[in-house]
């Protein structure tokens, strides 16, 4: 029988070792990871501090191309992160963005994205894997400036869209944010790291959450 065993060990380890191997972040998202990071460190002038420390999530999806006159199909690929109940952030999880209309223009432009979940349960939709905006959670463009408070009523979700550095008030209600599986099993090993700490991330997604930790007022132990 233990001539049998043995073989039958090998032979599964075999088969389950590609799964393990699989879990190696490709360049190009890592380049996703560097560029969201980048446009994220420069959106905190604009969202007002009340709303980032309270964010229970944030999605940013840097270089969204809408292409055509008024409607877009493919809009971006992002990484999104979700409020732990320790007060830090998660490893961020791969998303993308697509559907949204953002108004009357002529030909193709970039703008980027940046989504402020204010519930659990935006976050919660979010991380179900698709989830409708203006329909599963609602969603307006984010207010500027430091008026708000307490006492504002807000939605589900804040959207900040920008364009050549400057923020342009467009929402993106009507687009459909998805979790990007293969990207997370590429990085990750699992399909969706919401619930995971920053610390078993790689370095640069890290770095993210360092950069949203400081901007948010969470703890940054991920930073050290």
């Amino acid at each position: 029988m233990k001539y049998f065993v043995l073989p039958v060990l090998i032979g599964s380890l075999l088969l389950f070792a590609p799964l393990t191997a699989r879990a190696v972040p490709t360049a190009a998202e890592m380049n996703r990871i560097q560029n969201a990071t980048t446009i994220f460190d420069q959106m905190p002038a604009i969202i007002p501090p009340y709303v980032l420390q309270h964010a229970q999530g944030i999605a940013v999806i840097p270089g969204v191309l809408k292409a055509g006159l008024i409607f877009g199909g493919e809009l971006g690929k992002g990484i999104m992160v979700a409020r732990l109940p320790n007060g830090g952030w998660s490893a961020p999880s791969f998303i993308s963005l697509a559907g949204a209309s953002f108004g009357f223009q002529i030909g193709g432009e970039i703008r980027n994205v940046v989504l402020i979940f204010n519930t659990p349960e935006a976050v919660a939709a979010a991380a179900s894997g698709n989830l409708k905006l203006g329909v599963g959670a609602s969603v307006t463009a984010g207010p500027v400036g430091a008026g708000i408070g307490a006492n504002t009523e807000m939605p589900a979700v804040y959207s900040y869209v920008s364009s050549a550095g400057a923020f342009i008030g467009a929402t993106v209600k009507g687009s459909v944010l998805s979790t990007d599986y293969d990207a997370n099993s590429n990085v990750y090993g699992m399909a969706n790291p919401l619930s995971m700490s920053a610390r078993a991330a790689p370095g640069l997604a890290r770095n993210f959450v360092c950069v949203i930790s400081r901007s948010t007022g969470a703890p940054t132990r991920v930073c050290s």
